[in-house]
């Protein structure tokens, strides 16, 4: 009897131990990201900056004017979901997402920039981080998952420097596939659609 006993509450401990994994899988399933607000560019532009200083930015802002262009781009982008993109012949309309993570009703945990040409195009990657204080928790996967599932429908890709250990762990946990480095160690990673 005494073995018994143990053997139906070893068994429940064992359920509900392997029931609770995925409890809190579903408290941390990445959800859709929402837009960003005007009062978010500010977070974001600091953070092109730190990664500029460390060579990891798309943009070179050391100069104010070129801070305050990426400043107007991204308003413009907010309130009409337009990116700026400069091409050969002037500045095209490209689509744009400024997307933010967040936990609740707190503050922005991180943030992204996305744009393709058109409906037909994968949306591209421009940037994205985690706020210092939550980097090292898993919330870079969290934010591309969270991104995927935004943007679903369509792939998505993105090029960084070799040199971006954190994001491109957080890519690859994310679903993204490593596709070629070039001779500049930028890295290229795409996810493919996902449908929700």
């Amino acid at each position: 009897m005494l073995t018994t006993l143990k053997r139906l509450l070893g068994g429940g401990r064992r359920e509900t131990e392997t029931s609770a994994p995925h409890a809190a899988e579903a408290d941390t399933a990445p959800r859709a990201l929402s837009d960003a607000q005007p009062a978010d560019i500010e977070r974001f532009l600091e953070a092109a900056c730190r990664a500029d200083g460390q060579g990891q930015s798309p943009w070179v802002l050391r100069e104010p004017s070129r801070l305050e262009t990426l400043r107007r781009a991204l308003e413009f982008t907010v309130h009409r979901r337009v990116w700026l993109q400069r091409n050969d012949e002037g500045v095209a309309h490209w689509q744009g997402r400024l997307l933010v993570l967040k936990h609740g009703e707190g503050e922005p945990l991180g943030m992204l920039l996305a744009c393709r040409p058109d409906d037909e195009a994968a949306w591209q990657l421009r940037f994205f981080f985690i706020e210092p204080p939550w980097q090292g928790s898993g919330h870079g996967a969290r934010l591309l998952l969270a991104a995927r599932r935004t943007l679903n429908g369509t792939p998505l890709q993105t090029r960084l420097p070799l040199a971006c250990k954190a994001a491109i762990r957080s890519l690859e946990t994310a679903g993204f596939q490593r596709m070629h480095i070039n001779a500049s160690e930028i890295v290229s990673f795409e996810a493919p659609a996902e449908w929700h």
